[in-house]
């Protein structure tokens, strides 16, 4: 049951200033990088070819096209059949939807199943190749349709229960990852603090020390055996003769 719908990208589409005669209606562009692109060529200008490609419009560089060759291209087929159904024919609308579908054209696929489910709304085949489901009674799309299924809606995407599990297993992870980051930031921002400060006391220390060498230097060599003179004689100092004790029997 095909019940995801299919987007058109967005395509750049070049603004033409000098529209050239329409070529073929249905064309393929060899670039000179080695790709192609298969389409119907919209218009042409002496700088840029514009292409419809089934899933949007495209303007290429003519500097960097190598050729272009006409070919009956699976969009312009899908356009040829298209125009020669009634619009009140559901199975032939559900049978182009199917070929554009094996043919890879998405947009034009849902294209044709809409138009088969505008013509034969009740149809299964046509609800559930746009994603329909029948709850009670009748045909839902939308969220509807995906809430009937099971699916769930995560951050505005629709998803099945093991997807959704997946992403929750895979951020969970990730936040244990990212926690423990964290927390090994944190002992290395400590231990480095520590260090720091380690080597902040080692160099005082060390400044401690050699300023007291250095004031150590500078003292009289009685500096820290007692106190010292108070005064100091200005002239020569004149110490006094020792009276030695005279021999015995001879008068002073």
């Amino acid at each position: 049951m095909r019940i995801d719908a299919i987007r058109a990208p967005v395509l750049t589409v070049f603004t033409f200033a000098c529209v050239l005669p329409l070529a073929a209606s249905a064309d393929t562009v060899y670039l000179k990088s080695g790709g192609a692109f298969s389409g119907r060529i919209v218009s042409r200008t002496a700088t840029s070819i514009e292409m419809d490609i089934g899933a949007g419009r495209v303007g290429i560089p003519t500097v960097n096209v190598a050729r272009v060759e006409e070919s009956h291209s699976p969009l312009q087929e899908f356009e040829d059949r298209a125009a020669r159904i009634p619009a009140d024919d559901g199975q032939a609308w559900l049978a182009l939807g199917d070929w554009a579908d094996a043919q890879g054209l998405g947009t034009q696929a849902r294209e044709a199943y809409n138009r088969a489910l505008s013509a034969s709304p009740d149809n299964a085949r046509a609800n559930e190749a746009v994603g329909n489901v029948y709850v009670g009674g009748r045909w839902v799309g939308g969220d509807e349709a995906y809430r009937a299924r099971g699916y769930i809606k995560f951050e505005g995407q629709w998803m099945t229960p093991p997807e959704h599990e997946a992403i929750l297993r895979e951020r969970a992870a990730e936040n244990a990852m990212e926690h423990q980051r964290r927390e090994s930031e944190v002992r290395t921002r400590e231990a480095e603090a520590r260090a720091d400060e380690a080597e902040a006391r080692a160099r005082q220390a060390e400044a401690d020390a050699e300023a007291a060498a250095k004031a150590q230097d500078g003292l009289p060599v009685w500096y820290g055996w007692g106190a010292g003179p108070t005064v100091w004689p200005t002239g020569p100092i004149v110490v006094p003769p020792i009276a030695r004790p005279l021999p015995i029997g001879v008068a002073r």
